[in-house]
């Protein structure tokens, strides 16, 4: 298969991904605790959107090399065991939470947008709201964090279709299929950067979460995974100055990026091509590399609990003042950090993991495994149906 280069560029958990992640979660944390201190921390979405799309385009094209064909079914159930689990567990967490220690004038919006992010559309709902005068300076709710995973999933059934589409192409027209899908993923990039572009103009809420507005940033990822790697030491002294350079681009636009009303316009090239850059380096060994520092155990667990961090760290903030009873201070929201990643490390061990398949499973194992898949796959469906028909008819309730 002529895209045999996006197998190599995808085909392992490279170390600068976990620290891609790290700096990312990182950004978001510092942005939502002391929003003072990295008032553009929310530049770190933008740099999982890019991961996101380099990871996802070398897992489907690898899928495509192997058996000539993308599997939607295996994708599919993949993605259910790497997400559902713990955010189920959290959105169920949260919707308990809010009965117990919320207001009951207060269930409403909270519990609302809790269905709509077990449904995988909060970024439409915050949208939506953003659009009506009433509701668009309403306070946070616990779960307004899952807008990010809500459009990353909306992705998640696109791509690929987008893939499949563009190798079926492929084989119709006689074209290499590197050439094709390139050529798919640039207009289709290309596309999602304009409408983005306008739409940040017209309306920068509307264009903040939408879906069809932040495309381009995955976009820029599944290009990346068709580059050809760059093997062994070639070029190691530029590909150490682009990792700096990368890592110094998001770094900027965290700090720097003061004007929402601006993004994510042109100004979010910034973070993307920065993710970019440090993908396009990789690790190489040259003075004055990022390697040995993405490379350290600490970076490598950081970016490893990303997801979970991601998760919890939000509810944790925002239910505190309910169960205290007065405004988190300084003091407290050290202490809410420190409880954050605790969470998120005791989630990633005991709740994303174990859902997981290891490395080097047998056949018969395998066999076995994938009927506790599908079992997976029906729990997690009637998880979300159970907390949809929770918090719609408690929100309803509320309502009355």
């Amino acid at each position: 298969m002529s895209s045999s280069s996006a197998v190599v560029q995808g085909s392992s958990v490279r170390p600068e991904i976990q620290a891609l992640r790290a700096v990312a979660i990182g950004c978001v944390l510092l942005y939502h605790f002391w929003p003072a201190a990295l008032p553009a921390g929310f530049v770190g979405v933008d740099v999982f959107f890019v991961v996101s799309g380099f990871l996802i385009t070398g897992l489907l094209l690898r899928d495509a090399e192997r058996h000539d064909r993308v599997r939607l079914t295996a994708f599919y159930m993949r993605r259910i065991r790497r997400i559902l689990p713990a955010a189920m567990v959290v959105l169920t967490a949260c919707a308990v939470a809010t009965l117990v220690f919320v207001p009951r004038a207060e269930w409403p919006p909270f519990l609302q947008q809790t269905l709509s992010s077990a449904l995988y559309v909060e970024n439409w709902h915050l949208a939506r709201d953003s659009l009506i005068p009433a509701s668009a300076d309403l306070e946070s709710t616990p779960v307004q964090h899952f807008w990010s995973l809500s459009v990353e999933e909306q992705f998640y059934l696109v791509w690929p279709i987008l893939i499949i589409g563009a190798l079926w192409l492929a084989a119709r027209t006689g074209r290499r299929r590197s050439q094709v899908l390139a050529a798919v993923l640039v207009v289709t990039t290309v596309a999602s950067f304009v409408h983005g572009t306008l739409l940040t103009l017209q309306d920068h809420n509307l264009a903040y979460f939408s879906t069809l507005a932040r495309g381009w940033e995955f976009g820029v990822g599944g290009l990346l995974a068709l580059l050809p790697a760059i093997e062994g030491d070639r070029l190691r002294r530029t590909r150490a100055v682009a990792g700096w350079a990368g890592l110094a681009a998001i770094a900027f636009a965290a700090l720097a990026f003061t004007d929402g009303d601006r993004f994510p316009g042109t100004i979010a090239l910034l973070p993307v091509l920065g993710t970019a850059a440090i993908i396009v380096s990789g690790m190489p060994r040259a003075a004055l590399s990022l390697a040995p520092v993405a490379a350290l155990p600490l970076v490598q667990w950081f970016g490893g609990i990303s997801y979970s961090l991601y998760l919890w760290h939000w509810p944790i903030i925002m239910f505190t003042p309910y169960i205290t009873g007065r405004p988190s201070q300084a003091p407290v929201m050290v202490l809410l950090l420190v409880l954050s990643i605790a969470v998120a490390d005791a989630s990633k061990r005991w709740i994303e993991d174990p859902f997981r398949r290891p490395a080097g499973t047998t056949a018969p194992e395998a066999g076995a495994r994938s009927g506790r898949m599908r079992r997976i796959a029906v729990a997690s469906a009637a998880a979300v149906s159970v907390l949809v028909l929770l918090t719609s008819g408690v929100a309803g309730y509320a309502v009355e």
